[in-house]
Parts: C-alpha cells; sequence; structure tokens
C-alpha cells in the first residue's frame, strides 16, 4: 500500500528531471516494487468492475465479471496493507518520542489527500449526471466523518498506524512471540468484533480488519518470515488453493457459513494468498510493473476520475462490450494518475494536497534553478 500508503521516496527537485515519487535512499527492492504494481492493478480492476450491480460496469450479480470481483475481495486491500506494513517496519516507532512526528507525518500522507481527492469526489458525484450514484449536498460531511467510497482506506489506514505505533512503544512487537501474540489477537479482533454501521466512524471497521495484514507486513520484514524455497512454494500454493476452494464454496455453491465462519475464510484466503504472493514474488518481477509500483499511492486516489470519465466515454460513442469496456477502463485508470503525477507532481500544492508528500523548499527549488544542487533529497 514497498508499501503505497507509507512510501518514502527520494525526491529529485532538479528542474531539468520530470517528477517521480519519493523514494527511500536504500536500493530498491524491484520485487517489492512489483507487488506494489500488482497491488494497483487489482485494485483497479476490482473498481473498474464495480462492487454491485449499479457500480461501474454494472455488470450481473451472477455474471463471471462479478465472480471475478468478489474472488479476489480478501486480497487486494490487504496486499496494500501488507506491504505498507512491510515498510513501516524498515523505521517503525519505538519510542514515545517519535510518535508526535508520525501523526504528523500521517496526517500529511493520509487526511489532506482525504480532505482534497474526497471533495473533488463528491463534486464530480454531484454534478455529473452519468455518475453512477448521485449524493445528497447535505451528505457532504459523511465523507469525512464515515468512509466515502475507495477513501475509506485513508482514514482506516491512519488508525493503524496510529494502533501499531503504539504497540511499538508498549513493546508488544519487540520480539517474534510478542508479535506472534499481537497480532494472533488482530486477527482474532477482525473475526468476531464489528462495529454497527452507524458508530462505524472513521472506518473503524476497515481498521480492524486492516490491522493484522499490516501486522503480517510487518512481521514480514522484521522477522523475515515466510522465505520459503521451492517446495515450500509448492505447499503454500496447496494451502491456499485448498482453503479458497471453500471462499468459491460461498460464491457459486450451496454452502452459507455465519458471519464469524465467512470472515474466518476470508482472513484465511487473505493470508494464504498474500503468503504466496509475496514468497513467489522474483517470479513476476517484470519491470513494466515494478515501474507501477511507485506511483501506487496516487494511483489508488485518483483512478476513479479517469476510469469513470471512460465509463462515460464509451457509453456516449455506443460501446458496450464489457471487454473492451474493461480493458480500457484498467488502462486510464491506471495511466491517467501516473501522467498527472508526472505532469503536475513537482507543484507544491499538489504533491501536498493531493499526493500527501512534503513541498520542496523554496530555497531547494532555487539552488535546483541555479545548477547549485543537481539532485538534492527533501526528507
Amino acid at each position: 500500500m514497498v508499501g503505497f500508503c507509507d512510501v518514502v521516496r527520494v525526491d529529485t527537485t532538479s528542474s531539468r528531471t520530470p517528477y517521480v515519487p519519493r523514494q527511500r535512499k536504500r536500493p530498491k527492492d524491484l520485487s517489492v516494487e512489483a507487488v506494489r504494481g500488482l497491488a494497483a492493478l487489482l485494485m483497479v480492476a476490482g473498481h473498474v468492475i464495480g462492487n454491485t450491480s449499479d457500480r461501474g460496469m454494472g455488470v450481473a450479480d451472477d455474471s463471471v465479471w462479478r465472480l471475478f470481483y468478489l474472488g479476489l475481495e480478501d486480497i487486494r486491500m490487504p496486499l496494500f496493507t501488507v506491504i505498507s506494513g512491510y515498510v513501516y517496519a524498515m523505521r517503525p516507532v519505538e519510542r514515545r518520542d517519535d510518535f508526535p512526528q508520525l501523526v504528523r507525518g500521517k496526517a500529511r500522507r493520509l487526511l489532506l489527500p482525504l480532505l482534497t481527492v474526497g471533495a473533488l469526489l463528491f463534486a464530480m458525484k454531484l454534478l455529473i449526471p452519468a455518475a453512477n450514484t448521485r449524493p445528497e449536498l447535505g451528505d457532504f460531511w459523511k465523507t469525512y466523518a464515515y468512509g466515502y467510497e475507495h477513501l475509506w482506506f485513508l482514514e482506516a489506514i491512519f488508525l493503524v498506524f496510529l494502533a501499531v505505533a503504539l504497540l511499538g512503544i508498549a513493546g508488544a512487537l519487540s520480539t517474534l512471540s510478542k508479535w506472534c501474540a499481537t497480532t494472533g489477537a488482530a486477527f482474532v479482533l477482525y473475526a468476531l468484533v464489528s462495529v454497527p454501521e452507524a458508530a462505524n466512524v472513521f472506518s473503524i471497521n476497515g481498521a480492524i480488519r486492516l490491522l493484522p495484514f499490516f501486522l503480517l507486513g510487518y512481521g514480514m520484514y522484521r522477522f523475515e518470515l515466510f522465505q520459503l524455497n521451492r517446495w515450500g512454494l509448492i505447499g503454500a500454493a496447496a494451502l491456499f488453493l485448498s482453503i479458497y476452494t471453500l471462499k468459491l464454496a460461498s460464491l457459486i455453491g450451496d454452502w452459507e457459513p455465519n458471519e464469524v465462519v465467512r470472515r474466518i475464510v476470508s482472513v484465511a484466503v487473505g493470508v494464504s494468498g498474500i503468503v504466496l504472493i509475496f514468497a513467489a514474488r522474483r517470479a513476476f518481477t517484470w519491470k513494466w510493473l515494478a515501474a507501477i509500483g511507485p506511483f501506487a499511492f496516487g494511483i489508488y486516489l485518483l483512478h476513479v476520475f479517469g476510469s469513470a470519465a471512460t465509463r462515460i466515454a464509451l457509453e456516449k460513442a455506443g460501446i458496450g462490450w464489457l471487454p473492451a469496456v474493461f480493458a480500457v477502463g484498467l488502462a486510464v485508470g491506471v495511466g491517467a494518475p501516473i501522467v498527472f503525477q508526472l505532469l503536475f507532481g513537482r507543484w507544491n500544492i499538489v504533491r501536498t494536497f493531493v499526493l500527501g508528500e512534503k513541498p520542496i523548499p523554496r530555497t531547494t527549488r532555487r539552488e535546483a534553478a541555479s545548477g547549485t544542487d543537481e539532485e538534492p533529497t527533501a526528507r
């Protein structure tokens, strides 16, 4: 969600170079970038299809498209969250004095885009007649009080960062045994606890769902977990497929589990699938997929504008063939945010209020323009 929500990137401020998202000074692990690119593709693909028959492409609930959407719902956003936890573990908060800095940094990184992109998304749905859903103007406050569209993730992951930082300060993640106990408790919490919808303020339910996956990513990096050999990968694949049959049985079969069992199966699918993806990530470390990774946060924030505009344009043109609508929507949903970041990502107002990154200091900009600092970094 290198994680797309917790990315610290090298920021080249020379006026002769295009904008690229900030990268850590440490050598990039292209395999993790590829996983992040895969997560971005899966997320956009899901939103292009839509979660119900009146959203996205408007496909029927009994279609193959709906099965594809539901079949990956336990992996899409949990995968982003695992990556965020993986990166957070590189520089975790373990001292009380560091907590205020984390709060300020995550407020800028997550809450400023929530304010800006949330307002833009609400305005788009309010003003464009062809949008899937049209909100009431009086409901604008709910954009920030509750999870709104895909932006629920910003609220939920913000709460997760705070919770994990507090756990780190308390020493609950300092050893493998403590991490196991804490992560196990988080999975139990997700399986058993659900806040009523009216009380789901600031996407608390989303935070409960994401917390164990964030801790999973944390443990993967901190304790070097799930470094599997060939036989380990085969075993992981077999475990995932066996668990996934239960998921398929609930989607296309006669099995109707109760809510607790459904959540347990959901967690098992997510954990086994993500562990398999991470363990086998070097097998699909393609350059084009790794190149998408650094732009994943911008893709997450802005993809709906490109994919919605594409769907409306295709409808106006009389193009309703679903494979074409899906392919073009996916391409524009991924490509348009990348182009936007390349063109406007060096403007401080865009960097800060849309992408949540630190602004380029004026002195640094003057030095870059005069050629006295070829490639400074902003932290």
